[in-house]
């Protein structure tokens, strides 16, 4: 498993709560693609961090 820092994951939760383009309910799979692919989260973050910064966001 990946680690994921606090810092880290603070920044991607503000990233995903300021991003207008994230459907509700939200895939983890397919929001952690979208930010691999805009180069904002790194490949290591795992589906299970990207369902918890969901949640933090508000998006869960």
């Amino acid at each position: 498993m990946s680690c994921l820092t606090r810092q880290l994951q603070k920044q991607l939760v503000r990233y995903v709560q300021r991003s207008a383009k994230i459907d509700t309910p939200c895939d983890p799979a397919h929001v952690r693609n979208e930010l691999i692919s805009k180069g904002v989260c790194p490949s290591s973050v795992t589906e299970g961090q990207m369902r918890q910064i969901l949640e933090v966001a508000g998006l869960m």
